[in-house]
C-alpha cells in the first residue's frame, strides 16, 4: 500500500479533484463520512468539473462502511444490532444461565454487547486467545465468555446465521465487487487495524492498486503500527501559520451563556464590517458533543438566525415518550380474578357496573364513543379479566400533553384529579362505575358533568394491548400509535419504522422459546414494548451528514451549530469551535474485562489511540481554514478548565486568550437585539424597591357574611397561625403533586378507626347487654376471628387504595398488631362497665349541622366522636389515635397525649347542651391497646369554651391576620408558608 503524504492543513478538495481529474477506474473510500458527504456533494455541484470529466466517469466515492458492506458477502443471514442479543440469551445453557445469575432477557443485554464488542476486537486485532495474559480475577469471567462463544458459534451454524464481526473474514471477500476498480485510493485512513492490513494484501494480490492519502506529514504516522504518532502534535509556528495565513484568535468565558453571547456578537460584528461575502461560509461546531443537553444550550436562540444540528436519539421525541409511558403503565398492571383475594367483590360488583354503565349511556348525551359498548352480562368473562391499572403510571401520562391529545383524556383530567385525590393506588373500569354509582353528588352535582369517555376507552386499549403475545400483533398498533401521534419530522418517522421492520423479522429467525422464554408470562406484552424501545435507543437522528453543511432554500437559518463528530477535513473560510474544554477529545474505547495496560499489551487500542484520530481532525481544521475563532469557559470554582490542544496552540504560537467578561448591560443589549425583534421603546432598567408591609389587613364583611363550621383541626390552625388557616381556606384543595405506593398516614388512621367503628358496631348491642365476655380462650379465639373478617372486609374495600406491593407488608406486620390491640382494648372497655347498669353507644357520631353548637355570631363547632358510651350516671368519650403517643422508653409524649385530650375537650363542648352529665375523656393508643387516662391537673391544660371563644373573636373583630410564630417549628401550617407571609418583612424584624 502507497501512502501519499499531504500535510496537515492542506486542502483535501484540491487534493482529490486533482485525482478525480484523472478519471480511472479508482474507488475513494472515506474515512470520515462528513468529508465523503462534502466532497460528494462540491463534485456534483461543479459545474467546470463536470463539464471537463463528461458524462462518462470511472471513478466512485463510497464511505468506509459501505464500502465494507459491499466487500463482505454471505448467503447467511447477518444478525445486527438487538437482534444480536436476542442471539446471545438464546445461546445460553441453562448452566450458564445459573452461572451468570440470569433471570430473563433483560439481565444479559450489556452482558451481551459487551461480550460482542470484545470478541469482535480480538478478532479485529487478530489476538490469540491461548497468549492472553489474565489477572487471577478475570479467569472465571473469560473461560465463561469462551463458553458463550462457543455456544452461539454452534447455534449460528445451526440456523444459518452470521454476526457482523464473523463476517469480516478474507474468506468472504467478494470478487465481484473487487473487479470493477483497478485502484482502491483511502481517503485518511489513520487507523488500519491488523484485519484491515490483511484485507489490503488480499486485495493487492488480486492486481489492484492501494492507496491512503494522508492529510499528515510522514513524521506524524506510524507505516510499521499503521497509526497516528505517539508523538503528534500542531506544527510550530514557521511550518504552518505562515504558510497557510491562519488567523486564530482565543477567546475565554466564565460561563457558557456569556460565550454563546461572544458568539453572537463574533457573527454580529462580522456582518456589520461586510468582511464576509457569504455568511455560510462560517461553519460553527460544539465540541462537547452533548447531544440533547447541547441543543438545550442554544435553544433560545431564534432559529432564523442561528440553528442547532446536533445529534440526538429517538429517546428524546415525543413518539418515545409515549411509547414509555405505554409501557410503564403495562409493566405494573394487576389482572383482576387472578390470584386475588378480592376476585368474589369484583364478581359481586359486575352486576351494578352493568346497570351503571347503562345509566351513564342514556344520561351523558355528549358521550358518543360509549354508544358502541356491548353492556351485556355475556361480556362478564372479559370483565373479570380486566385489568387494574396503577395510578402513579397514570398520573406520570396525565402529566404528558402529548399523552392526553393522543388518547383524547384532557376531558377525563378532571375525573381523574379527583379520584387521584382519593387516594387511589389502582383505578379499572370496575372501579370507576361504582364511584359513578356510588358518588351521591360527590363528585359532581349531575351525570353529565362527568367525561370518562377518554378514560375507558384508554383502559380498553391498555387491556388490548396487554393480550399481545407477539411482536407481529404489536406491529399495528405500533404504526397506529406513530401515525396518532401527529408526528411530522420525516427523519423520526424513517427511524421509527426502520426499528420497527428490523424487530419484527426477529421471529423470523426461529428462535427457540419465543418469548415465554424470555419474559414472564405476566409481561410479556410490556416487555415486547420494552424491547421495541431498546431498538429505538440505537436510532440517532437530527444529523444528517448529507445535508448537516448544505445552505439550501429550505434552510432559512443563517448559521447552524453542529456536532464536532460531523465535521469533515476539508478546508473552512471562517471556523468557530465552542466548548474546548478539558473533556476535549471525548472518545468511547471498549474497557470490559482488560485494563488500559492490558489492552496496550496484546496489542489493542488504547483512548489515546482514539483521542489521537479527534485532535488530528481538530488541528486540520484549525490549519486548514483562514479565520479560526476558539472559545472554551474557565471557571475554577466549577472546576471547569480548557483543553490540552488550546493550552498547546497558546504555547507554540504564542497567541494569548482574550478574557472576555461581558458586563449586564452588553448581555442585556445583546439579548433585546438578537433574540427579539421590532424594539419601538427604549429599555429602563427599573429597581425593586423595599418591601411595604401590608399588615395582612382582613375582609371582615365577607368573613361575617358566610357561616363557618370549625372542626377542632381547623380551630388548631386557626388559633396558632390565622393567616395559615385563611391561606388553607383560600386555596382549597390542590392537585396532588405525585402518588405515593406507601400507605398514607391519613388513609392508615382511616383504616383503623374504620376497624374500630365496624368492631364495635358488629358488636353494639352485646356490649350495651354486657353479653360481649372474653373471659375464656374459645371466647378469645371467636372474637380474634370476627376481628380478622373484618380487618379482611376492611382491607378488601380499600384494594384500590392500597398498593399490592406493601398490602402483604401491611397485613403481618402492622394490621397484626392492630388485631392484638383491638381485642385488648374491648376487654378494657368491658372491664370499665361491667357494673353499669344502662349503657348506650353511638359509635363515630357525626354532630350534624342543624344541630351543631352555635359560638358566636355565624360560628359554630363541629366534630366527629370515635365512640361515645352514654351511661345512667355519666358519659364516655373515647378518641381512638394511630399516631406515636409513646417514645421508645415507653413514656408518654405530653404534648401529643395532652392535645389529644384537648380534642375531646372541644367535643365535651358540642355535648354540654344536651345534658349536664359528667363526661370522662380517654385516648386510645391503637397501636398497643392502651387506654390512656386524662392526666391533667392545671386549668390551663383543657380547653373550655370561653378559649375557644377567645380565638373566635379575635379571628372576627381584629382588623389584621395573626401571622404565626416562627420559633414554632413543629407548626406545620406555618412551615408551609412562611415564604407566603413574610413574618420577618411584616413586622419589620420584631419579635424573629
Amino acid at each position: 500500500m502507497k501512502i501519499s503524504y499531504k500535510g496537515i492543513g492542506s486542502n483535501l478538495k484540491e487534493i482529490l479533484f486533482e485525482e478525480f481529474r484523472k478519471n480511472e477506474n479508482t474507488l475513494f473510500v472515506f474515512e470520515n463520512s462528513a468529508s465523503f458527504f462534502e466532497i460528494k456533494r462540491n463534485f456534483l455541484q461543479d459545474e467546470k468539473m463536470q463539464q471537463e470529466l463528461g458524462i462518462f466517469q470511472n471513478f466512485k466515492m463510497m464511505n468506509s462502511y459501505d464500502f465494507y458492506e459491499n466487500l463482505f458477502i454471505t448467503d447467511k443471514i447477518v444478525i445486527k444490532e438487538e437482534k444480536q442479543v436476542v442471539l446471545f440469551y438464546n445461546a445460553l445453557t441453562q448452566k450458564l444461565k445459573k452461572k451468570m445469575k440470569i433471570k430473563n432477557y433483560y439481565d444479559v443485554i450489556d452482558i451481551a454487547y459487551n461480550y460482542y464488542n470484545l470478541f469482535a476486537e480480538l478478532q479485529e486485532y487478530k489476538i490469540d486467545l491461548e497468549k492472553v495474559e489474565l489477572e487471577k480475577w478475570q479467569v472465571k469471567t473469560f473461560k465463561t465468555l469462551l463458553e458463550i462463544d462457543n455456544e452461539i458459534k454452534k447455534i449460528v451454524q445451526l440456523k444459518g446465521l452470521i454476526l457482523p464481526y464473523m463476517l469480516r473474514n478474507v474468506e468472504n471477500i467478494s470478487d465481484s465487487f473487487l473487479k470493477k476498480f483497478n485502484k482502491i485510493c483511502f481517503v485518511n485512513k489513520v487507523k488500519i487495524t491488523p484485519f484491515e492490513k490483511e484485507i489490503i494484501k488480499n486485495i493487492e494480490s488480486r492486481g489492484i492498486i492501494v492507496k491512503n492519502i494522508l492529510q499528515l506529514s510522514k513524521n506524524d504516522f506510524n507505516e510499521e503500527k499503521l497509526k497516528i504518532n505517539d508523538s503528534f502534535s500542531i506544527p510550530n509556528k514557521s511550518e504552518s501559520l505562515e504558510k497557510f495565513e491562519t488567523n486564530i484568535e482565543i477567546f475565554e468565558y466564565e460561563n457558557k451563556f456569556s460565550q454563546l453571547l461572544g458568539m453572537i456578537k463574533k457573527l454580529n460584528d462580522s456582518e456589520n464590517e461586510e468582511k464576509i461575502e457569504n455568511i455560510a461560509n462560517f461553519k460553527i461546531y460544539d465540541l462537547q458533543n452533548n447531544g440533547e443537553d447541547g441543543k438545550k444550550d442554544y435553544q433560545l436562540l431564534k432559529q432564523e438566525k442561528i440553528s442547532s444540528n446536533l445529534e440526538i436519539t429517538m429517546q428524546k421525541t415525543k413518539i418515545y415518550k409515549i411509547l414509555e409511558l405505554i409501557c410503564n403503565i403495562l409493566e405494573n398492571v394487576k389482572v383482576i380474578g387472578k390470584n386475588s383475594e378480592s376476585d368474589e367483590v369484583e364478581n359481586e360488583d359486575f352486576e351494578s357496573r352493568i346497570e351503571t354503565e347503562k345509566n351513564y349511556k342514556i344520561e351523558n348525551e355528549k358521550t358518543e364513543n360509549l354508544e358502541n359498548y356491548e353492556f351485556e352480562k355475556e361480556n362478564k368473562k372479559e370483565c373479570n379479566q380486566s385489568l387494574k391499572i396503577r395510578m402513579k403510571d397514570l398520573y406520570d401520562a396525565f402529566k404528558s400533553n402529548d399523552f392526553l391529545k393522543i388518547f383524547k383524556l384532557k376531558k377525563s383530567y378532571n375525573f381523574f384529579v379527583e379520584i387521584a385525590k382519593e387516594g387511589y393506588k389502582y383505578i379499572s373500569k370496575n372501579e370507576i362505575f361504582r364511584i359513578l354509582k356510588n358518588q351521591n353528588e360527590r363528585y359532581y352535582k349531575n351525570w353529565t358533568d362527568i367525561d370518562i369517555e377518554g378514560i375507558i376507552n384508554l383502559i380498553d386499549e391498555i387491556e388490548r394491548i396487554f393480550e399481545y403475545q407477539m411482536l407481529e400483533e404489536y406491529r399495528s398498533y405500533l404504526e397506529e400509535i406513530f401515525d396518532r401521534s401527529g408526528e411530522l419530522d420525516k427523519d423520526i418517522r424513517d427511524k421509527y419504522f426502520e426499528a420497527l421492520s428490523e424487530m419484527v423479522v426477529l421471529e423470523d429467525f426461529s428462535f427457540d422459546n419465543l418469548w415465554s422464554g424470555f419474559f414472564s408470562e405476566n409481561v410479556i406484552s410490556a416487555s415486547l414494548l420494552k424491547l421495541f424501545l431498546k431498538y429505538l435507543d440505537k436510532k440517532a437522528i437530527s444529523l444528517n451528514l448529507e445535508k448537516s453543511d448544505e445552505q439550501d432554500s429550505e434552510n432559512i437559518a443563517k448559521y447552524s451549530i453542529n456536532s464536532f463528530s460531523a465535521i469533515s477535513e476539508t478546508q473552512k473560510e471562517n471556523l468557530i469551535l465552542l466548548n474546548i474544554q478539558d473533556t476535549f477529545p471525548k472518545v468511547n474505547v471498549n474497557n470490559y474485562l482488560f485494563t488500559k495496560i492490558q489492552r496496550a499489551k496484546i496489542g489493542l487500542p488504547i483512548s489515546d489511540d482514539e483521542k489521537r484520530i479527534e485532535i488530528f481532525k481538530f488541528y486540520q481544521n484549525i490549519l486548514g481554514a483562514k479565520n479560526v475563532y476558539l472559545s472554551y469557559v474557565k471557571n475554577q470554582d466549577e472546576n471547569i478548565d480548557s483543553a490540552g490542544v488550546i493550552e498547546e496552540i497558546k504555547l507554540k504560537y504564542s497567541i494569548k486568550a482574550q478574557k472576555n467578561k461581558i458586563n449586564e448591560n452588553d448581555e442585556l443589549d445583546f439579548i433585546k437585539n438578537y433574540f427579539l425583534e421590532n424594539i419601538e421603546k427604549t429599555w429602563k432598567p427599573r429597581e425593586i424597591g423595599k418591601f411595604i408591609p401590608s399588615k395582612l389587613e382582613k375582609n371582615l364583611d365577607k368573613i361575617k357574611s358566610k357561616k363557618l363550621s370549625l372542626g377542632y383541626y381547623d380551630f388548631e390552625k386557626m388559633e396558632t397561625f390565622e393567616y395559615g388557616y385563611y391561606l388553607d381556606k383560600m386555596i382549597g384543595e390542590t392537585e396532588i403533586e405525585k402518588i405515593d405506593e406507601k400507605l398514607e398516614d391519613k388513609l392508615f388512621g382511616t383504616i383503623i378507626h374504620l376497624i374500630y367503628e365496624k368492631i364495635v358496631s358488629k358488636n353494639k348491642e352485646n356490649i350495651e347487654k354486657k353479653k360481649l365476655l372474653i373471659k375464656s380462650k374459645e371466647d378469645e379465639k371467636i372474637l380474634k376471628k370476627e376481628i380478622k373478617d373484618v380487618l379482611k372486609d376492611v382491607l378488601n374495600s380499600y384494594k384500590y387504595k392500597i398498593s399490592e406491593d406493601y398490602l402483604e407488608f401491611y397485613k403481618k406486620i402492622s394490621f397484626k398488631e392492630i388485631v392484638k390491640s383491638v381485642e385488648k382494648i374491648l376487654k378494657k372497655m368491658m372491664k370499665r362497665i361491667e357494673n353499669e347498669d344502662e349503657i348506650k353507644i353511638y359509635s363515630e357520631e357525626k354532630i350534624k349541622l342543624k344541630s351543631e353548637k352555635k359560638l358566636y355570631e355565624n360560628i359554630f363547632i363541629n366534630g366527629v366522636i370515635d365512640l361515645h358510651l352514654k351511661l345512667k350516671e355519666k358519659e364516655i368519650l373515647y378518641d381512638y389515635k394511630s399516631g406515636v403517643l409513646k417514645n421508645k422508653k415507653g413514656e408518654e409524649k405530653k404534648e401529643k397525649v395532652d392535645n389529644a385530650f384537648k380534642q375531646l375537650d372541644y367535643y365535651s363542648i358540642m355535648l354540654s347542651e344536651r345534658n349536664s352529665q359528667e363526661i370522662e375523656k380517654f385516648v386510645v393508643d391503637v397501636w398497643n391497646g392502651d387506654i390512656m387516662d386524662d392526666k391533667r391537673k392545671e386549668e390551663e391544660e383543657f380547653l373550655n369554651e370561653d378559649d375557644i371563644l377567645k380565638v373566635v373573636k379575635k379571628y372576627y373583630e381584629t382588623d389584621y391576620y395573626d401571622i404565626g410564630d416562627v420559633k414554632d417549628v413543629q407548626n406545620y401550617t406555618y412551615q408551609t408558608y412562611k415564604n407566603i407571609c413574610r413574618r420577618e418583612d411584616e413586622l419589620n424584624d420584631e419579635n424573629k
